[in-house]
Formats: structure tokens, C-alpha cells, sequence
């Protein structure tokens, strides 16, 4: 059998959870016994390639220019590809089994009808890694800010629908909403099996009109540490982790207020090491907010900014820290530093909302505090330094996420079935 896996990106030039949970999958189908070959094509912006091109990273590993000229209909910029570089080439040449797809964000929703297109008797895997079907509004399913509004006064959204997202986007009214909505349908009726990472985000695209008999979930296979560090201390002193990209829907700015609610007692015990990338990204309002909450916090010796972090450097930080707070703001699906935390041996405090709610069982393998709320974060962390035998109860209990061949095979026998 021969494999292809397509994702809207390559880790090495973005290294987000979707990205590597598709490579993660290419890796566990190369060395699959019943896979003969198994490559890999990514989304690129490179300007040296032309729209529609593919070029050759490394051996098995391509990249193709895809740029989206419509983001509300995901319409990628015409192909303008020379004769033999561009995806219907790439893939006849190829003749793959089954196509493992990753996302269609960036590479433009008709990618799907090309694949169909190319290879019609092939098998299309769908792997639905946030709500970009369901939500225009970048697939986060929250409303969006509206004009004059505090920044933050988004709300979470458990409508789909026509109605609901003309009211998110008034300026384009129902006929977008419509067309988009009929653009999603057209494209899913050509792929043959979706697989959501976790059962909620799986509840939702069922619940949005997806056929159930061809939507499955499997977690994402997460490769474990080369080299496996100690377990956490929970001394006197807590060592906290923050993990991921400093956007507002992540919460950052909320576990830098919960610090805040702490007594000085017992915030002097904590240690919260910022390993964000990308603030320099958010907009004005957001750097300012979290360099108000981070300032006094730095200055008492309680946070430490790291910054971006690459992945080889990535077992050290989990080293330095004692849990990893995930407290982002919206429905997240099977978020990726959960899955990290959990292969290291550190337990998670995220919000009991989502797909964390899902990874993380409240006492076991972490704790949950009521999503959006700051002086409920300062309690779980209150509980962490009062009660001594929690911290070390909640490592020895935690569940290691699936190995990345586990994962390859329960993908393979999806596309077999």
C-alpha cells in the first residue's frame, strides 16, 4: 500500500499541533510493514515556488505554494504551476492508496475535489483537527468581538447554522454564510472517512450534519522523549509551565490574573516559566495586557519569560516545571501541549471545557477549574501548595498519550475497512 499524508503545514517551518500530529502519522506509516511507500506534502508560502508548484524538501518529504485568494470560502489563488510540478501531476505519478489529509486550512477547500479528481478510486481520510467547517470565525467557535466591545467580550458559540454566522459576520450577510455552508457540503461529500482527535469535536461535526457511520475518533500519536527526565519534585516551591502561542483565545493573560488573586504567602511559593512564542504577533491591546499582569509577577522573582521554544529543546522546559497550565478560552479539540505534558510525566490544570476536559480527568492526571475564571485557577493552585500529596499523586496517575505507531495502525485500519 502506498500513503500520502497532506497537511496544511510542514513542523519544521510551523510547528502547531496540527502539523505534528500529521508528521507524526507519516513518520508511523514509513515504517509501517504493510506500507511499501509513504510520503509526505505540505503547505508552503514559499515565494520562490509558483502557485500550485511542488518542490522536494528531503527524500519522501515535498511542499507545494498554495496561497487562499477567499478566506470566508476557502478559495485557494489559481494554479499557475509549470507542466509536471503541480498536484495532479504529483499525485498520478505517485498513485497513492489512500490520501491521509490534515486540515484544508491554507490549501483551500476544492483540495479535496483535486485529490478526488486525480486518484477516484483512492481513499480520502479526513482529519478534522478544530471547527473550521462549522465556524467561519477561524474555527474557534467563539462570537466574534463586536465593534466598540472590550476586546476580550467574545462568547462562546454552540450554534451552526446560516443565521448564527451572518449574525458573527454582518458585513457579508446570509448568502456567504449560505454559500460557504454549501461549499463545506460539497467538498465532505467527496472524502470517505473523518477522524476527530477527540469525541468532542467529533460530537460536534455530527451534531453540525456529518454521517456518524463515517466520522471516528483517534488520538494523535505523540512520540516519546529520546531521553526521559525525572519526575516532577512539587518541593516548596511550585514550577508551573505555559506551552503554546501567546493568541488571547490560549489564556495566558488568565493564568498571569490568577497569580494575582494569590495571597503573597503563597504566591511567593510559585514559579510560572512563560514559554510563549508569537506576542510579538497579537495586537496592541494584548501585548499591553500581559505585559501589565507580567511586570510586578517578574519583578517578585515569580515568572520567568523562556519564549519560543524549538522541539529539541522542548524536554528540557517540561524538566524545569512541575505541572503545565492549559488555560485557553476556547473548545479546544485535542490540544497538543496537553499530549506533551502528559508524555513527560507532568500534570495538566486546564479548563474544564472542550476537548481538555476530555484528555484531562479532574484528580487524575491533573485538575480542572471552570473555564474564563481567574480566581478559579488561583484555587486549584492553592490546593496544589496546601495539599503535598496531591502533585505527586496526580503524575503517578496520569495516562501517556498513544505512540505514534499505535495511532499509524488504527489509521490504517480505518482506510483498510
Amino acid at each position: 500500500m502506498r500513503a500520502l499524508v497532506v497537511s496544511h503545514g510542514h513542523p519544521d517551518f510551523g510547528p502547531g499541533g496540527g502539523e505534528l500530529a500529521a508528521y507524526a502519522l507519516f513518520q508511523g506509516l514509513s515504517v509501517h510493514p504493510d506500507i511499501g511507500e509513504a510520503r509526505f506534502l505540505a503547505r508552503t508560502g514559499e515565494p520562490r515556488l509558483p502557485q500550485g508548484a511542488i518542490g522536494c524538501l528531503r527524500p519522501g518529504e515535498y511542499l507545494i505554494r498554495r496561497d487562499i485568494a477567499d478566506w470566508p470560502l476557502l478559495k485557494a489563488r489559481p494554479d499557475e504551476a509549470p507542466p509536471g510540478r503541480g498536484l495532479r501531476d504529483f499525485l498520478a505519478a505517485f498513485s497513492p492508496d489512500v490520501v491521509f489529509l490534515h486540515h484544508v486550512v491554507h490549501l483551500g477547500l476544492d483540495v479535496i475535489a483535486e485529490i478526488r479528481s486525480a486518484l477516484p478510486k483512492a481513499r480520502i481520510v479526513l482529519t478534522l483537527h478544530d471547527y473550521l467547517g462549522i465556524c467561519r470565525n477561524q474555527g474557534l467557535m467563539i462570537t466574534r468581538v463586536s465593534p466598540g466591545a472590550p476586546p476580550l467580550s467574545s462568547a462562546l458559540c454552540a450554534e451552526s447554522g446560516i443565521e448564527p454566522c451572518a449574525r458573527c459576520f454582518p458585513e457579508d450577510g446570509q448568502a456567504v454564510a449560505a454559500e460557504r455552508l454549501a461549499r463545506f457540503r460539497a467538498a465532505f461529500a467527496k472524502v470517505d472517512a473523518f477522524v476527530g482527535p477527540s469525541v468532542f469535536l467529533a460530537e460536534r461535526y455530527r451534531r453540525w450534519g456529518l454521517d456518524p457511520a463515517r466520522l471516528h475518533v483517534i488520538a494523535n500519536g505523540m512520540a516519546r522523549p529520546g531521553e526521559p527526565i525525572a519526575p516532577p519534585v512539587f518541593g516548596p516551591t511550585l514550577a508551573l509551565g505555559f506551552f503554546g502561542q501567546a493568541r488571547p483565545p490560549k489564556g495566558l493573560h488568565l493564568a498571569l490574573a490568577a497569580l494575582h488573586h494569590l495571597e503573597p504567602v503563597h504566591r511567593a511559593r510559585i514559579r510560572l516559566e512563560v514559554n510563549a512564542s508569537r506576542i510579538e504577533a497579537q495586537e496592541g491591546w494584548y501585548r499591553a495586557l500581559v505585559e501589565r499582569l507580567a511586570e510586578p509577577l517578574r519583578e517578585a522573582g515569580v515568572l520567568r519569560w523562556r519564549g519560543a521554544y524549538t522541539r529539541g529543546e522542548l524536554g528540557g522546559r517540561m524538566a524545569a516545571v512541575d505541572a503545565v497550565l492549559v488555560p485557553s478560552l476556547w473548545w479546544e479539540n485535542a490540544p497538543l501541549v496537553i499530549d506533551e505534558a502528559f508524555a513527560h510525566g507532568r500534570p495538566v490544570l486546564a479548563a474544564r471545557l472542550g476537548g481538555m476536559a476530555e484528555a484531562v480527568r479532574d484528580g487524575v492526571g491533573g485538575l480542572l477549574f471552570e473555564p474564563g475564571d481567574a480566581r478559579a485557577l488561583a484555587d486549584v493552585l492553592r490546593r496544589l501548595l496546601m495539599e503535598e500529596a496531591l502533585g505527586p499523586a496526580l503524575a503517578g496517575n496520569l495516562t501517556p498519550p498513544p505512540t505514534v505507531s499505535r495511532s499509524a495502525e488504527m489509521y490504517l485500519d480505518l482506510a483498510r475497512s
